[in-house]
Parts: structure tokens; C-alpha cells; sequence
């Protein structure tokens, strides 16, 4: 979830940013661990311009993670709950 909040955290800047003179807009790299997790790292961009169509791409592509994410720790959460419930 925190990959996808940093992915939206970017984007929204250099959306706000686009129309700096000289705004280099950044990117996140992200690495993912075969336990779980990811590492995600905000990289500054090195050429003038953003494009807007893939900013906002990528907004709706972080917006659909965290909400994706949401709804597996909801299930994950009821499952356990239900569990639970059957062993009391």
C-alpha cells in the first residue's frame, strides 16, 4: 500500500509541477522481496517535461493497487475473524 501511495504522491507532484519552467519530473523504482514487501525509492528526474496522459495513468494505476490492497487485507481480516469465531 505504501508503493502505491508514494506512486500517487509522485505523479501528483509533477502534475502540480508540470508548468514550472524547468521542473524535472520524478519516478519511483520499486523492488519487491520474496516475503513481501517492496522498497520503493523516488528517483529525480534527469529531462525537462511531464507528460500528463501518463501521469495520470499512473495516478489510476496507484489508485487501483491501494485499493486492491485494501480489499485483501478486508478479506484477509474477516477470515481471520470468522476463524475465530468457529474455534470459540
Amino acid at each position: 500500500m505504501r508503493d502505491a501511495a508514494v506512486r500517487l504522491d509522485v505523479a501528483a507532484n509533477n502534475v502540480a509541477n508540470a508548468a514550472t519552467p524547468g521542473f524535472k519530473p520524478s519516478r519511483v523504482e520499486s523492488v519487491g522481496f520474496p516475503g513481501g514487501g517492496v522498497l520503493s525509492t523516488v528517483v529525480p528526474g534527469d529531462i525537462e517535461g511531464v507528460d500528463l496522459a501518463g501521469e495520470m495513468v499512473g495516478m489510476l494505476m496507484a489508485k487501483t493497487a491501494f485499493a486492491a490492497n485494501a480489499k485483501m487485507l478486508s478479506t484477509t481480516f474477516q477470515t481471520e475473524r470468522r476463524t475465530l469465531d468457529l474455534l470459540t
